[in-house]
């Protein structure tokens, strides 16, 4: 066992960005048909027909298989290869990059959603980057490539993660420990390191303390839209959170990360 947590761990979604001012509804579908349309238009393909329910197609499938890997096995569900099954429904035989392409047009992304951080997630990193801790993200994402680490560098992220570990490219969803495990190789430290910070008692809490993490539940705000997975389990047992913050610039009080810093 080590004296000394060395590494804190955070969720994204939830945890350390929000959706405060969510476009309406037609908005977002308006939005994606045109990102859609103009994808497949660009192959010769018409969305014609049936074909004019793809968008809503895509999004059915995702929430279905969102739902059966988060609550299942955990197994990344493959979306880009998702969205070639769904197309072939519709008579569109895509490539595996087209697949990717259409993917990238169905998922609108953060900034387009209006997502902002929370005001003190910079500052709170940047302490905890000050006392010598490292400082990671483990999240669950249908995507990453180019954009994803772009939209990371433009909320000044980027430089602040020693890593970031996403589901779809590791294969795994939170709460399966195969994530955490790589998480931890990638670091070369022990479970017993480090904390995973986050808002889903399944994914973060669950899914980190049965890895032998410490875990500390970030409680999502009241009436924010959120992410796509469910809270989860209750606040009881075993697996319960170490700690509970309503936000996370309380990270600065816990005893846990001001008492013993790792470089003090």
């Amino acid at each position: 066992m080590t004296d000394s947590i060395t590494t804190v761990l955070f969720d994204l979604g939830d945890t350390l960005w929000h959706f405060p001012q969510m476009p309406p509804v037609e908005t977002i579908r308006r939005e994606t048909m045109r990102r859609i349309r103009e994808t497949v238009e660009r192959w010769s393909y018409d969305l014609d027909g049936e074909r004019f329910y793809l968008g809503r197609d895509i999004r059915l499938a995702v929430e279905e298989e969102t739902s059966r890997a988060f609550h299942g096995d955990c197994v990344d569900p493959g979306y880009p290869e998702l969205c070639r099954r769904i197309a072939a429904r519709h008579g569109l035989y895509l490539t595996p990059e087209q697949g990717a392409e259409l993917w990238e047009a169905w998922n609108l992304g953060g900034p387009f959603l209006g997502r902002v951080l929370f005001p003190d997630v910079l500052d709170t990193l940047r302490w905890l980057r000050e006392r010598d801790y490292r400082v990671g993200a483990v999240t669950n994402r249908g995507y990453s490539g180019p954009r994803f680490h772009d939209e990371m560098r433009d909320l000044g992220l980027a430089d602040l993660f020693e890593v970031t570990v996403i589901s779809c490219d590791i294969g795994y969803m939170k709460p399966h420990p195969r994530i955490f495990q790589y998480t931890l190789e990638r670091l070369g430290i022990e479970a017993e390191q480090a904390v995973m910070v986050g808002d889903n008692l399944r994914a973060d809490v669950e899914g980190a303390k049965t890895l032998g993490l410490l875990a500390v539940w970030r409680r999502p705000l009241l009436g924010d839209p959120v992410e796509a997975t469910e809270t989860g389990p209750e606040v009881s047992g075993p697996l319960a959170p170490d700690y509970t913050i309503d936000s996370i610039g309380e990270l600065k009080g816990l005893s846990l990360l001001v008492d013993a810093p790792p470089g003090g």
